[in-house]
């Protein structure tokens, strides 16, 4: 049975007891626990870090923690995702999300703790695997973060659930938790929080109102190129492979032109090619060809319109080809558009500014995207996502990205940040 919040029939989310920032900034330094032990966690999980929908050991280690947290744990759910409940009374229900799940790239610094494992994937490859987008430094302030509201615990009222969700990398993992019961087993929260790591300066917090990543689709099309009707010759028909080739060739300037520039009016959207496949060794003639198109998008009529577009320019130029049949589309949603909540948002932007001051800065739009919203969406959960820097102050530019081999944050004073944020963005929602 799915466990509402008594407190999701009043819409004063925002509304709080104290939110004086002396006293916010007083729990999280006080109560803050010491992050050495938190700074080995991140060590040890950058050091042996595991695929999408793969994370046992990293769920097994978070459940663990929490546990001895004194946190009530749910492990498993929709693959490996790891759930604490501390319950403190009546008031506000929060979750908070950290990610499980690394990346198959190939680490290339010279850590100490860098990651020099390899894993079989899902599909069967075997992989060199890093955690290149800063979900090792997620799990480990949030951890830090669950503990130092644990130990705070007499100065709120509410309930916190520390979500640790699996296969965010491949954009699966939250609806899997969803759908593997997540609450059945845990009440449906007020509101939802989240962080990632970026390559902003180390110390420094971004967050905004409304949208904040795009919304994402995987398109799949099967070019389909012989055999032909009427002809007794399959291989004497249409090649889809130059076919193919042209028609993804031009799919860029066919959208730029149709809904603008990707540039700063978002209006525009992007399409990138991340998978083609066709032929077979020792076939003579290649019968289709495969495409897995990544398609981004701002707003919702601007991504029904470039779907649509698209679908139409691969069935009208496979037709003047003269393909033997209409090709093979078939589309799913990867992220949903990230847009946070005007109210939530604020509330928490608010409080980095009194707390962080000139190291609380605006958070730009980016064509990054998340599955995160997905876990409170069939409820209509308001939540806020934001950023946090990582780039070591003395860095010289250009600074290493997230999903680069060369990817990694400067620990202590990134871990004291995103413990310290996540603990603030909860905290005024609690107190009273």
């Amino acid at each position: 049975m799915t466990q509402i919040s008594p407190y999701r029939e009043s819409q004063d989310i925002i509304t709080v007891g104290v939110t004086e920032p002396d006293k916010l900034r007083t729990i999280v330094e006080s109560y803050r626990p010491a992050l050495d032990e938190y700074a080995d966690f991140y060590r040890h999980i950058h050091q042996n870090p595991e695929m999408s929908a793969m994370e046992t050991e990293t769920a097994a280690k978070v459940a663990a923690h929490l546990d001895r947290l004194g946190y009530t744990v749910h492990a498993g759910i929709g693959g490996h995702g790891a759930v604490g409940v501390f319950s403190n009374g009546p008031g506000k229900t929060i979750l908070l999300r950290a990610e499980l799940d690394a990346l198959p790239i190939q680490e290339q610094t010279n850590l100490p703790y860098r990651s020099e494992k390899t894993m079989i994937d899902r599909y069967g490859n075997n992989r060199h695997v890093v955690h290149a987008c800063g979900h090792d430094m997620h799990m480990a302030a949030l951890l830090a973060a669950a503990d130092l509201l644990k130990s705070s615990a007499r100065h709120w009222k509410g309930t916190v659930i520390a979500l640790f969700q699996p296969d965010e990398e491949e954009t699966g993992g939250a609806q899997a938790m969803v759908d593997g019961g997540l609450y059945e087993k845990v009440p449906v929260p007020d509101l939802m929080l989240a962080q990632h790591l970026v390559p902003d300066l180390a110390g420094t917090v971004a967050i905004q109102p409304g949208p904040v990543l795009v919304a994402a689709d995987s398109m799949r099309i099967r070019v389909v190129g012989g055999p032909c009707e009427g002809r007794v010759n399959p291989q004497i028909c249409v090649d889809p492979i130059p076919l193919s080739m042209r028609i993804i060739s031009e799919l860029q300037d066919a959208v730029t032109r149709e809904v603008g520039h990707e540039g700063d009016d978002m209006e525009g959207a992007t399409v990138a090619c991340w998978g083609f496949h066709a032929g077979e060794p020792g076939n003579d003639y290649v019968a289709y060809a495969d495409i897995l198109l990544d398609i981004k998008t701002f707003k919702p009529d601007v991504r029904q319109r470039v779907l649509a577009l698209i679908e139409n320019k691969f069935i009208e130029d496979c037709k003047a080809a003269g393909v033997p049949r209409n090709p093979e589309i078939n589309t799913t949603v990867r992220a949903p558009l990230t847009k946070n909540d005007d109210a939530v948002a604020g509330q928490v932007g608010r409080a980095f500014q009194e707390y962080f001051a000139e190291n609380s800065i605006d958070m730009e739009f980016t064509r990054s995207c998340e599955d995160f919203s997905i876990l409170g969406a069939a409820h209509d959960v308001p939540y806020a996502y934001w950023n946090f820097g990582g780039t070591p102050r003395d860095a010289k530019e250009p600074f290493p990205t997230n999903h680069s081999p060369f990817f990694v944050p400067e620990l202590d004073l990134t871990l004291k940040t995103g413990t310290d944020a996540m603990a603030l963005a909860a905290l005024p929602f609690l107190v009273s």
